[in-house]
């Protein structure tokens, strides 16, 4: 069953084999989810272009119980209607921007936990109304250009990062591939024995306890490849949590330099300086991550702080405007070491004649470098 889904997902999306194994894992498990308590909830992240829709449409065939909404027209009262419909299946949130956070955090909360896992609505009982609990325990799988902000509720979800690469992909339904999906649902005729999953590699628990579904299937199949990649993530996760740590801003900003930059060189790029206004930045993510990209509540000082601070990118004022400066590669350095995968990096790194040399040399490009007279623009 898992290596069915993989197979729908390498035709449809251009998701790495450990992005598409992780979700075809998750679709597996949600026939499964009377088993386990917690049940993760999933996240299908990326910007616009990157396979998140022709993702859903494959989970749509081979979750479980499964209830399609569209956060951009639907309401609290639907919403909540849409989750006890899907107690013990498979909630599916297309178009997860458009919703409001308070219904976002109410989904993830009131489905998450078995103990948890209700709402409550007013029925009338004769000449009286009284309150009547509904079950919501169950999975959600929601389709974002941006993760959420709250780290409490990130531990509540396994994410897959979709990224924008070259290629041919076709479009995969049940209409088109009746066969595989036929073939698919045939293999949930037993009920297994889940093997115990124990912390053997020092995960912090709501991690754990978050990725135990899938965790306890690649125990079970035997799959240690796979295995190995999600101890690798969890305990990257676990670091984030404990060091509390931001899991989106810097990475959404480099997105943005990326993007203004693409711009500004017009196909041409050098080793020269890059100066870009701060002031751009925002309408950009804006654009990419869409209007409730949680980044776009930090003030411009919290933002410029990061840049300065973590990325290291001097900020200083010409003209009455802010600019921040970098050489192409610094901005692929940091890239790298943050996780951002780009076409535009790569063909910037042949240009500049950096494919297969280890990390560019920041030493071009320092906090003291930017008040003196190289870090002058055309303009000046």
């Amino acid at each position: 069953a898992v290596d069915i889904v993989s197979d729908l997902l390498h035709q449809a999306t251009g998701f790495d084999e450990y992005q598409r194994r992780k979700i075809a894992y998750y679709a597996v498990m949600t026939h499964y989810i009377k088993d386990f308590d917690p049940f993760p909830q999933m996240v299908v992240t990326g910007t616009p272009g990157t396979g998140k829709s022709a993702s859903l449409n494959i989970l749509k065939g081979t979750c479980g119980k499964v209830v399609s909404v569209t956060g951009e027209t639907i309401t609290d009262a639907a919403l909540r209607a849409a989750m006890k419909e899907a107690e013990f299946g498979s909630l599916i949130v297309e178009e997860a921007d458009d919703a409001t956070q308070r219904d976002l955090e109410n989904t993830l909360v009131t489905r998450y936990s078995k103990s948890s896992a209700s709402n409550t609505k007013m029925v009338s009982d004769g000449r009286d109304w009284r309150l009547e609990k509904q079950g919501t325990y169950g999975a959600t799988i929601f389709h974002r250009r941006n993760l959420f902000r709250s780290p409490a509720l990130l531990r509540r979800v396994i994410i897959v990062r979709a990224k924008r690469i070259k290629g041919r992909f076709i479009p995969v339904t049940e209409d088109t591939h009746p066969d595989l999906f036929k073939e698919y649902r045939q293999q949930f005729g037993f009920r297994p024995t889940w093997p115990e999953v124990r912390n053997e590699w020092d995960i912090e628990p709501s991690i754990l306890d978050c990725f135990r579904p899938i965790v306890a299937l690649a125990m079970l199949i035997g799959d240690t490849a796979f295995l190995e990649s999600l101890v690798k993530e969890m305990l990257e996760a676990s670091n984030r949590l404990v060091e509390e740590e931001s899991y989106l801003e810097i990475q959404v900003l480099l997105k943005a330099l990326i993007t203004l930059t693409t711009q500004k060189i017009k196909g041409v790029i050098t080793e020269g300086r890059i100066n870009l206004e701060v002031s751009k930045i925002d309408p950009t993510i804006k654009d990419e991550f869409g209007p409730s990209c949680p980044v776009l509540q930090l003030s411009a000082n919290q933002r410029n702080r990061i840049l300065r601070e973590d990325l290291g990118f001097p900020i200083r004022s010409s003209h009455g405007r802010n600019r921040i400066y970098f050489t192409p590669s610094l901005l692929i350095e940091k890239c790298e070491a943050n996780g951002i995968e780009d076409d535009c990096l790569i063909e910037w790194k042949v240009a500049l004649g950096m494919a297969g040399e280890g990390s560019p040399t920041t030493e071009a490009v320092s906090q003291d470098d930017s008040s003196s007279d190289a870090w002058r623009t055309e303009e000046e």
